[in-house]
C-alpha cells in the first residue's frame, strides 16, 4: 500500500515536472510540495482538485489506498529520500523550569558535599536523630536527587 505522498511524487516525476515547476503550477512553495510528498502535510480540497488537474488523474485514483500508479524499476530507484524528522519542540517554559530545577539540585549537592566534609566537634546527646553537618549534607544530597528526577523527566520527555 502506497502513501499519498509517494503517489504524488511518482505522478509528478511521470509528468517530468520538478518540485519547483509543480509548485508554481499549483501556486504553492516548493517546500509545500516536498511536505506533501513526504507525508508531512495534507492537501486541502481545493489544492487536491488543482493537483489532480495538473497530474491528469482523478481524485479517486490518487486517494485510492489499495493500489498506486504503475511504476517502472527506474522510478523505484529514484524514490524520495527520507529527510530526517525534526525533533518536536518542547515548550520554552517547561525547558526553563527543568533547567532551573537542575541548577537548584546542583547547588544543593555542592552545599551537601561541604556539610558532609565539615568536621563535627559538637557534643553528643541521647536524641534519636542527631542533626550533624554530615546528616544535613546527606539530607541535602537526597533532596537534590529528588529534584533531579522531575528535571530530567521535564527536559527529556517527548511531547
Amino acid at each position: 500500500m502506497k502513501l499519498l505522498g509517494e503517489k504524488i511524487w511518482r505522478l509528478r516525476e511521470k509528468r517530468g515536472l520538478s518540485q519547483e515547476e509543480f509548485a508554481e503550477l499549483l501556486g504553492v512553495s516548493r517546500q509545500t510540495v516536498s511536505n506533501w510528498e513526504n507525508d508531512r502535510a495534507t492537501l486541502d480540497a481545493y489544492k487536491l482538485k488543482q493537483l489532480c488537474e495538473v497530474l491528469r488523474v482523478s481524485a479517486d485514483e490518487l486517494l485510492e489506498t489499495g493500489s498506486a500508479p504503475a511504476e517502472t524499476p527506474q522510478e523505484s530507484a529514484n524514490a524520495p529520500q527520507e529527510e530526517p524528522t525534526e525533533k518536536p519542540r518542547r515548550g520554552r517554559g517547561r525547558t526553563v523550569f527543568a533547567v532551573l530545577l537542575g541548577v537548584l539540585a546542583a547547588a544543593l549537592v555542592a552545599v551537601g558535599i561541604v556539610l558532609i566534609a565539615m568536621p563535627y566537634e559538637g557534643n553528643t546527646t541521647s536524641s534519636i536523630v542527631i542533626f550533624t553537618p554530615t546528616f544535613g549534607g546527606i539530607a541535602l544530597c537526597v533532596l537534590a536527587a529528588a529534584l533531579l528526577i522531575p528535571a530530567f523527566v521535564l527536559f527529556f520527555k517527548k511531547k
